[in-house]
């Protein structure tokens, strides 16, 4: 098949090379034009333009954010260079105010557009294990069930309105935060009562918290590795999407304010660029008093 590839971030270039594994003809293009010619030597075609990716029977945009969006895709008026026979198929994650916008304007283009933002890291995405979720029509879903399929360990068809993904996608990373958060309490409380984060840890990932989630972020606050393939600032992200949607739908949500709050200390002090499970190591060490040195958890 023929795709476009808008957005070459970590986790859009694992994309491409997955792609390019399954011997797909790219289209690739990127803000960084270096970043997108690594995948020259691939046999990937880098594009001069945001545009020049629309030929294919897909373009996939893996953006940063909204404001990446509205930069590239809207700006650009990419919607309206759209060869009818081409699809949209949005794996970022948007707000939903933003992902009402794009189904808006395909609807009034006359395009085919499908939402399905993934779940997963980079280390993930290169090796096909991202789980998708993805909203559009029935047909336009169903043309993009091979990708899905290449890209992914598991995908879900959760709905017809392409929009609801972007709902689905940020409460379910709202619900990681509080898994973050939470982690990083216990294990603080624990520690001010002289028992080891660590023996905490093996004790509850090894009885009823024993999901993926627990076991992978309860690990990166004990190892606080130094190089992150998700940080701590890109987490303040999606808990200030999911404050937005909540806004957006009157829906209370009181726990992600504190959490907002919690990010921004940690960034103030130096975090940010660390793992998002940093936040749960951010909490230990204020409760410790290990802010402004290094961590006692670091190896």
């Amino acid at each position: 098949m023929k795709i476009g590839f808008i957005g070459l971030g970590q986790m859009g270039r694992g994309m491409v090379s997955r792609l390019l594994d399954h011997g797909h003809e790219l289209v690739v293009w990127n803000r960084t034009r270096s970043v997108a010619q690594t995948f020259a030597a691939r046999g990937a075609q880098v594009a001069d333009n945001a545009h020049d990716t629309l030929t294919g029977e897909v373009v996939i945009t893996m953006l940063a954010d909204d404001a990446a969006v509205q930069n590239v895709w809207i700006d650009n008026g990419l919607v309206s260079k759209m060869p009818m026979k081409s699809l949209h198929l949005n794996m970022a994650s948007v707000s939903l105010a933003m992902g009402k916008t794009l189904d808006q304007l395909h609807q009034q283009h006359g395009s085919r557009y499908v939402c399905a933002p993934v779940f997963g890291r980079p280390e993930f995405a290169s090796r096909g294990e991202l789980d998708i979720v993805a909203a559009g029509t029935p047909a336009a879903v169903a043309h993009c069930e091979a990708l899905f399929k290449q890209l992914g360990r598991r995908w879900f068809n959760v709905a017809t309105e392409a929009p609801k993904a972007n709902a689905l996608k940020v409460a379910r990373n709202f619900l990681l935060a509080t898994i973050i958060e939470g982690l990083g309490e216990a294990m603080a409380l624990v520690e001010k009562a002289g028992v080891e984060p660590r023996v905490f840890y093996n004790i509850v990932t090894g009885t009823a918290m024993n999901s993926a989630s627990h076991i992978n972020y309860g690990r990166l606050m004990l190892e606080n590795p130094d190089h992150p393939t998700f940080p701590l600032r890109l987490g303040l992200k999606d808990v200030e999407l999911a404050l937005q949607t909540a806004a957006d739908l009157n829906v209370p949500l009181p726990s992600a304010e504190i959490m907002r709050q919690q990010h921004l200390a940690a960034i103030a002090q130096g975090y940010g660029e660390r793992d998002w499970a940093a936040l749960g190591t951010f909490i230990m060490d204020s409760v410790a008093g290990r802010i402004g040195g290094q961590s006692a958890l670091q190896k």
